[in-house]
């Protein structure tokens, strides 16, 4: 592909993105995500055949960008605690930096996750492994309880950073503030981190 058909993949990709996370997949139209990508809407079906491909194509990208970046903090080998604390926390940052794929989840809950059936198990298959070492490594050292279940763990961890974004306007009616504000988020995810460890570690 050149610099040219790349660019033009990359401009419907995003515009898609930013359609899909407000408008989800039956309120999106194409001619709107052409629009905004600056493209005709002949060219935007060269790259995808229809609105529903590019959607998966959208979901795969926000998927693998999320492993990305939760792979990459998980590197110290030798230290179960720190990885995953490191795992939370750029998972947690993740989230607060790319608004779009908290509300691209949301949307894909509501249809009943047609699309991430599809694309996810592949990727999901790749990283549910390395998670499920640090845990392991950390319960044969001793550092976490030895009665953990790797999916209840990872399952809370989720929930409880997801809904930090997903839930931020209802928070915010709770609150009288906004959860999003810098201090905020940082309150929250000092939670997360505390909530998390005090339920896993062996001491």
């Amino acid at each position: 592909m050149d610099g040219l058909a790349h660019d033009s993949k990359q401009r419907i990709l995003a515009a898609a993105e930013e359609i899909f996370a407000t408008k989800g997949l039956h309120g999106a139209r194409v001619d709107e995500i052409a629009e905004k990508a600056q493209i005709n809407k002949r060219m935007l079906y060269h790259y995808f055949h229809s609105k529903n491909d590019l959607y998966a194509e959208v979901l795969k990208i926000n998927f693998e960008r999320m492993w990305d970046v939760t792979s990459q903090a998980t590197k110290d080998r030798n230290n179960p605690q720190v990885q995953l604390v490191e795992a939370i926390k750029s998972y947690f940052y993740f989230l607060k930096e790319n608004p779009n794929f908290p509300r691209l989840m949301t949307w894909e809950a509501l249809e009943g996750g047609i699309y991430a059936k599809k694309v996810l198990p592949p990727i999901w298959d790749a990283a549910f492994p390395q998670l499920r070492a640090i845990i392991d490594e950390g319960k044969s050292k001793g550092v976490f309880r030895d009665d953990l279940d790797s999916r209840q763990i990872l399952t809370s961890i989720h929930v409880l950073c997801i809904s930090s974004f997903t839930q931020k306007d209802i928070l915010a009616i709770l609150w009288k503030d906004n959860p999003t504000r810098p201090e905020n988020l940082e309150k929250r995810l000092e939670h997360i981190l505390s909530l998390t460890l005090r339920s896993i570690l062996a001491n």
